[in-house]
């Protein structure tokens, strides 16, 4: 864990201050540390250090300490405010937007005991934390083509994904699209910093949307792209049904890709261990409920299309 600081500090004399020691004992750990292991885990320079591939091995392991070790301590302290169980959950920016505001506030009034933690993140990177057990629970799609194993999952909601923009944008109000008018707009990249993902590409180039001027990328933050978004300058590949469910804060206008939507259904994922948990299933039901509620409120089928 001490070396995970250093690596992470990028100074052994930050690292100490950090790790309340002084300079001379951590020096003497990790000089200790390096013989146990039979060679060098970092290299130090006027820039500070560097590290080597095995000591950034070792490295990740103690980050995982670490967290495990503020878990634990979170959990004495949750256990003082009366709060015995808490559920750690993962959630997409966008969806999480749309819904988890109104599934917190439900489930912690029915069961005031339970502490919720909610993660945002790319759905690859939260299902990792699923797989590592650092999560309860994931929203997402499905980006695997099996199940890994130790982890089931639900469906929440059939989905599809499509292409948006909002009302004031040149294209919104026309009664058809071209290609070429498709392929000389300037779009916004969703989830990544650099290309589409594979399922919204392939929807794309199934209409012959193959010249992407993408100048402009947004990851993990739902409101920077609604925002840049409702100005009227790009064109997305969105999931409808979030969309859907925010359109009363962010209208948008939904344009038909000229060879059709693209499926991607949203599921629940579970830590296969804690399927049958009372706190799991209680989170099961509040969400699924949730989105009824909201769907039922008016909030779902039709979001703004094109004429």
């Amino acid at each position: 864990m001490q070396l995970a600081v250093i690596l992470d500090k990028g100074t052994v004399t930050g690292a100490a201050k950090s790790l309340l020691l002084t300079q001379s004992t951590l020096t003497r750990n990790m000089a200790t540390l390096e013989m146990q292991a039979g060679e060098s885990l970092f290299q130090r320079s006027r820039f500070g250090v560097r590290s080597t591939p095995l000591g950034e091995n070792l490295a990740r392991h103690g980050r995982v300490i670490a967290r495990q070790m503020q878990g634990a301590a979170e959990t004495v302290y949750r256990h003082k405010l009366g709060q015995h169980t808490q559920l750690s959950v993962g959630v997409g920016p966008l969806i999480g937007m749309a819904l988890m505001g109104e599934f917190s506030e439900t489930f912690m009034g029915r069961y005031p005991d339970m502490a919720l933690s909610i993660t945002t993140g790319r759905p690859l990177h939260l299902l990792d934390l699923l797989i590592d057990g650092e999560l309860d629970a994931v929203i997402a799609p499905a980006i695997y083509a099996q199940v890994p194993l130790g982890v089931s999952r639900e469906l929440l909601s059939e989905d599809e994904i499509s292409i948006f923009c909002a009302p004031s944008h040149v294209l919104a109000n026309r009664t058809s699209h071209s290609v070429e008018e498709l392929n000389q707009c300037d779009w916004m990249n969703v989830g990544a910093a650099s290309p589409f993902q594979n399922v919204e590409l392939d929807m794309l180039h199934r209409s012959g949307i193959k010249r992407l001027r993408t100048h402009f990328a947004t990851a993990n933050d739902a409101v920077i792209l609604l925002k840049t978004l409702s100005k009227g300058q790009h064109l997305a590949v969105l999931p409808r049904l979030p969309v859907t469910l925010l359109r009363g804060e962010y209208p948008m206008v939904e344009i038909q890709p000229p060879s059709g939507t693209a499926r991607r259904d949203l599921f629940i994922w579970i830590r296969a261990e804690l399927a049958h948990e009372p706190a799991l299933e209680a989170m099961r039901e509040t969400l699924i409920g949730t989105l009824k509620k909201m769907v039922g409120s008016g909030s779902r089928p039709s979001t703004f299309q094109a004429p």
